[in-house]
């Protein structure tokens, strides 16, 4: 499944159905709001693969590791 949020590109692998899609919107339209102070650029995209008991793994892509950083923050707690 693939969805946009403020043109951040978001692919999300979840055996579990539907349930993580819904729980990560509000943290994942956070993140898309961000831009880099340094390079004024967004997080282009982020790839998210579902693990057991509300856990995951995120593949994140911006232009440096400050911005990263910044959206694994926002996206990060146990869902």
């Amino acid at each position: 499944m693939t969805l946009t949020i403020n043109k951040m590109r978001v692919t999300i692998e979840d055996r579990a159905g539907a349930g993580l899609r819904e729980r990560l919107h509000q943290r994942l339209s956070g993140a898309s709001e961000l831009r880099c102070p340094e390079h004024d650029r967004p997080v282009t995209a982020v790839s998210i693969h579902a693990r057991e008991n509300g856990w995951f793994d995120a593949t994140w892509t911006t232009c440096c590791e400050t911005l990263e950083q910044q959206a694994v923050a926002i996206v990060k707690e146990r869902l």
